[in-house]
């Protein structure tokens, strides 16, 4: 009998709350996740009791549905019945109406988004310029061309900001990119330049009247971004208005024409004004000798990861930005006292998941706490606060308060460095590539200011292990150690069961063992799971390929005789949206056992803080009379894991 799935959608929807009590949902290989507005409507019962449903699953804000392998049909037929989706890719963090505040960091993370690798990068390479003279101090003066060529390409970018920003921006909002892209260019064309005033503002005649304010627009944010919103409204007013034969080229006509002289005029005064006056606000408390940098060291240091929670950091981001675009009289050299402060902060955090790992006993568990802690060396801490430190809230605030302390003293240490102005740095990357960016060029104290900056770090990442080391309390679940399996094949016919092979080289397990709680439970078949070691996934018998999942991390595979099997990597990696991973067949491709199917990169997965725990799930399991594991422990690819009878 065929399956109704709009049936099993309505009775999935009805069962949440209905169609009104959804922000958004996405589908992994399995599951339908619901972000819904309020948790306490939906009906756990009722939606476990819908043909079709699985199981039902909450964890990490999320309601999830546990439906198989018609995941996809469903989710369909959820669509035609209206509920808000978000594809199968990463959550955007809810549907509906969002407040001013989300709505403007939604803004800010979508422009600046793009454009923080280059930043990173200029910032570490301004870095290793600045060492470099330090070791060369003739350099810059040789007239050498390494110098001019190097030190263009880390300034480039802040001189052209304006363009760059525009460019993100009408990506943003929607408006040709090279539209966008015009208007940052003129506010940095050359013949514009040479009117910059020596001033903060100068005025000039516009059609004959002194209307005309000009702000030095270079390395700033504020007007590019605002008069790329104002031009992709208009663009769109125009593509609407005008007849169609002449809209594509008359639409950039008027936009430019009206667009590029209300910027100059009013959107680049005003908005340009107002960054001055937000960078000068925050340079303004730096600059009170000792006791502004230390404040502002604690507050940022205590805080920065809480902004990182609700997302309020990227806020941050363009003051900095602007902060670090023009020359610092202290320093004499661009810097930012931003950047500088929030320095310890991911490090602690760091240092707090290590602690916990230091204390739990369960293998898995312990293994992905220092996965976690890997990927914050580097910067990404997001894995460590969500997975770690703030579901058990102590860690996490040690960390905050133990980052405060230590960013703190390095703004105190710097202070008899920077005449009582504390210490700086560059945009850089994240982590430990962060530290050439401490090097500040021009300033005499820079080897100094990069030995606080590094001392700094260190001890606030070795405090907060040792801290939550001596601490922190495991529950049951991360004291729990590994249990040998024992297994018994003695009532399998073993001649005429047929046999499912290991698609990967690693640690089979039972599927109960598994860290994900509808596989413990078997809701989606009898099976096992690995801990897998390499990076490929093979078939584990001879068959057709039934489905090829979007974000390339599961495969639905059939068998001639009928066997279904679902080859799942990693929990919650749907998250990643594909990355980390590459497919070698396509749907309905015919496999043999042993062929490749698809490859995952280990390191991208673990850095981003996700388990690598590979499920093998006899989907049909009640066609067959019995499903039996034939293997424990290490396992090559081939070696029988399953018999099915």
């Amino acid at each position: 009998m065929a399956k109704d799935f709009s049936k099993t959608a309505l009775g999935v929807l009805t069962g949440i709350g209905g169609k009104e009590n959804v922000r958004s949902v996405v589908h992994c290989a399995t599951r339908l996740r619901f972000t819904l507005a309020d948790n306490a409507k939906a009906n756990d019962e009722a939606v476990k009791g819908v043909s079709g449903v699985v199981s039902v699953v909450k964890a990490g804000g999320l309601y999830q549905v546990v439906i198989g392998n018609d995941v996809h049909e469903v989710y369909e037929e959820l669509e035609k019945l209206g509920v808000q989706s978000g594809g199968t890719a990463l959550m955007d963090g809810g549907g509906g109406k969002q407040n001013l505040g989300n709505m403007l960091v939604g803004t800010i993370s979508g422009v600046f988004g793009p454009i923080l690798a280059a930043l990173m990068g200029i910032g570490m390479l301004k870095g290793l310029i600045a060492l470099l003279s330090q070791i060369f101090p003739t350099w810059a003066t040789s007239g050498d061309m390494s110098y001019i060529v190097l030190y263009a390409a880390g300034d480039a970018l802040m001189y052209f900001l304006p363009i760059m920003v525009a460019y993100t921006a009408a990506q943003k909002f929607k408006l040709d990119p090279l539209i966008g892209m015009v208007i940052g260019a003129t506010l940095v064309y050359p013949d514009i330049v040479a009117k910059y005033p020596f001033g903060p503002w100068g005025v000039h005649k516009f059609l004959g009247l002194d209307i005309l304010v000009l702000v030095r627009y270079s390395g700033t944010v504020l007007p590019s971004i605002i008069a790329v919103w104002c031009a992709a409204k208009m663009y769109k007013h125009f593509r609407k208005a005008l007849p169609s034969a002449v809209k594509n080229f008359l639409a950039p006509f008027f936009t430019l024409l009206v667009m590029i002289p209300a910027t100059f005029l009013v959107v680049g005064p005003v908005f340009g004004i107002a960054g001055l006056g937000i960078q000068m606000g925050v340079q303004s408390i730096s600059n009170i000798q000792w006791v502004g940098p230390i404040v502002l060291g604690v507050v940022l240091g205590f805080f920065w990861q809480v902004l990182v929670i609700f997302g309020l950091h990227w806020a941050v981001v363009p003051i900095a930005i602007a902060e670090y675009s023009t020359i610092n009289a202290i320093w004499g050299a661009p810097v930012s006292v931003l950047f500088g402060a929030i320095g310890p902060a991911p490090f602690a955090m760091t240092g707090a998941v290590f602690g916990m790992a230091l204390k739990i006993k369960n293998a898995e568990r312990r293994s992905a706490a220092t996965a976690a802690g890997i990927a914050g060396i580097f910067g990404i801490t997001e894995p460590i606060i969500y997975g770690f430190t703030l579901p058990k809230k102590k860690p996490f605030f040690q960390s905050c308060a133990v980052a405060a302390v230590f960013s703190g003293l390095a703004e105190f240490s710097a202070n008899f460095i920077s005449d009582g102005h504390g210490f700086a740095a560059l945009p850089g990357a994240m982590g430990v590539f962060s530290f050439p960016s401490m090097f500040i060029p021009g300033f005499t104290g820079s080897t100094a200011n990069f030995l606080i900056g590094v001392i700094s770090i260190t001890a606030a990442t070795l405090a907060t292990m040792f801290l939550v080391a001596a601490t922190y309390k495991p529950d049951a679940a991360e004291l729990k150690t590994d249990k040998a399996v024992a297994i018994d094949t003695s009532k399998v016919n073993v001649a005429a069961a047929k046999k499912i092979y290991a698609p990967v080289k690693g640690r089979v397990m039972p599927i109960n063992q598994s860290a994900d709680p509808a596989h413990q439970e078997e809701a989606l078949g009898k099976g096992v799971c690995f801990m897998p070691l390499g990076g490929k996934i093979y078939a584990p018998f001879d068959g057709t390929i039934e489905m090829v999942f979007d974000t390339k991390h599961a495969i639905n595979i059939k068998s001639a005789d009928g066997i279904e099997a679902l080859i799942h990597c990693g929990i919650d990696t749907v998250k990643l949206g594909g990355k980390g991973f590459a497919t070698h067949v396509q749907e309905g491709a015919k496999v043999k056992a042993g062929d490749l199917l698809f490859e995952y990169d280990k390191d991208v997965i673990a850095r981003s803080g996700y388990n690598l725990e590979t499920q093998l799930v006899i989907t049909n399991t009640g066609d067959y009379k019995a499903i039996t594991q034939a293997k424990a422990g290490d396992c090559l690819v081939g070696d029988v894991v399953l018999y099915v009878e």
